[in-house]
């Protein structure tokens, strides 16, 4: 069986190996990409799905907006937008992707969100600390259904800026809600079993995020690595990168209308930074692997791949 498959992912691989080179993208890539192709887009397809700290500042009396911080409860309690909830990633966590367990994981993060008093009608404004992990339940919120949810860009670094007050402590819930979902789109959840059905199709693209150093300790074969940090413009503050350079870094990395995208990590946490650029940029093809490394690699028998090359 081995032989055989690396043998029918020979041609997918190669093609990756020179695109793996090509994250790095500079202004003067787009300008001549432009010159090749004729255009690059300019602009985010959905861009009021990333605000900044003025709009929220000049919105904060909106009873129907809510501000959800993606934060430790340590340092949501230290600082924090007024009246922001805070949940965290490891409450959202799903590491088997089994349809029986992601049923139970569903109802346990629908009754999370009621304790967040939101609704379905609500605008959700979500921020991190800086680690772009905002992501995570923006990534929910679209599985689930939910139209207006946006993500502060910059996050709480890009409030200060701007001289925004800051509360401390702990925010006392209000009432719960009783939340349902929407409407699920299954098609932005990838399970263990799509991934593994996706290895020897080349119109899907799995997009490694994590450190290089751990995509060489292993990684899943034909998967190319895109580390989350190369989304955002590097600074105190991380901010997300303008439309051009992100088109042009998914273009580069072979993604196309037609290509499936599963962005993965360790635990599914960071890989949401590459869906929500990915969505940002318009493209509907694209499914997060939650389980990621950590359900992938807890069975041996499943193939992976060491070293630098997909």
């Amino acid at each position: 069986m081995e032989p055989r498959y690396q043998s029918s992912l020979s041609v997918r691989v190669s093609r990756r190996v020179v695109l793996a080179g090509m994250a790095g993208v500079s202004l003067a890539r787009v300008s001549r990409m432009a010159g090749a192709t004729g255009s690059v887009p300019t602009a985010y397809a959905h861009p009021t799905w990333l605000v900044d700290a003025t709009w929220l500042m000049e919105r904060q009396d909106d009873p129907n907006l809510k501000v959800i911080a993606l934060t430790p409860a340590d340092e949501f309690a230290a600082g924090h937008i007024p009246g922001a909830l805070q949940i965290d990633w490891p409450n959202l966590e799903l590491l088997d992707t089994s349809e029986e367990a992601a049923a139970v994981w569903r109802e346990n993060v629908a009754a999370q969100i009621s304790a967040l008093a939101l609704t379905p009608d609500d605008t959700v404004v979500i921020y991190d600390g800086g680690t772009l992990f905002a992501t995570r339940l923006w990534w929910i919120l679209d599985y689930f259904g939910h139209s207006r949810k946006r993500i502060l860009d910059g996050g709480i670094a890009a409030w200060k800026a701007v001289n925004g007050p800051l509360a401390t402590g702990v925010e006392l819930f209000p009432a719960a809600t009783y939340y349902q979902p929407p409407r699920l789109h299954r098609s932005r959840f990838a399970s263990l079993d799509l991934v593994a059905d996706s290895l020897d199709d080349p119109d899907t693209l799995l997009i490694d995020v994590r450190t290089p150093r751990e995509y060489e300790a292993g990684h899943i074969p034909g998967a190319i690595n895109i580390p989350r940090t190369r989304n955002a413009v590097r600074s105190d503050s991380p901010n997300w990168k303008p439309a051009a350079l992100l088109h042009a870094l998914y273009a580069d990395a072979g993604v196309s209308e037609e290509t499936l995208v599963i962005p993965y990590s360790r635990e599914g946490v960071r890989s949401s930074t590459a869906y929500f650029a990915l969505r940002l940029l318009g493209h509907d093809r694209v499914a997060l692997y939650t389980g990621s490394w950590r359900e992938w690699s807890a069975d041996p028998t499943r193939p992976r791949t060491f070293g630098a090359k997909p």
